[in-house]
């Protein structure tokens, strides 16, 4: 009789471990394709490739650089102004020439977002912003967000930046 139990006992182990193998295979086929391609964005790790269709060629002069010397550009800001009453801004939010990586830009107030982007290519650059609701008047210690991936496949994350500026809305 304990012969039958213990043959048992390893029937139910060898069926628990098959069960336990098929579920982490469904998962990684089904939810974790790191290569999953959708509406042409492939995404990778959780990160949706998307190009900010609003950014353009960037003409300008060359900004300070805020960045250090990692490497990576970060373009500072010093005081901006914006008008009140609306969400449809204008505001430079540049990928400088030669950055080894790929920006997204969060604007963030009082720590909320007011506006997000997609992926910015260097050289590029981003001038109309529209924002998730009109800023109240007034002045404002504001946070431009960096997020930085790398130009590869794999849009590994690289350093960003957090650049802090005065944000004066009249």
């Amino acid at each position: 009789m304990e012969s039958i139990t213990l043959k048992a006992r390893h029937v139910i182990i060898i069926a628990a471990v098959l069960i336990a193998a098929i579920g982490v295979g469904a998962y990684f086929i089904f939810f974790h394709n790191p290569a999953d391609i959708s509406d042409n964005n492939p995404s990778v790790g959780g990160i949706v490739f998307k190009l900010d269709e609003s950014a353009k060629e960037y003409t300008g002069r060359e900004p300070e650089n805020k960045g250090g010397t990692s490497g990576i550009k970060i373009p500072g800001y010093d005081t901006v102004r914006l008008p009140s009453g609306t969400t449809d801004v204008k505001m430079i939010l540049l990928n400088p020439e030669g950055n080894p990586c790929y920006f997204v830009f969060e604007l963030v107030i009082n720590g909320e977002r007011y506006y997000k982007s997609d992926f910015v290519e260097p050289s590029m650059c981003i001038e109309d912003l529209k924002l998730t609701k009109p800023l109240p008047k007034g002045t404002h210690t504001a946070i431009l967000k960096i997020s930085t991936y790398s130009l590869d496949e794999s849009l590994s994350q690289m350093n960003g930046a957090n650049v802090e500026f005065e944000l004066i809305v009249v």
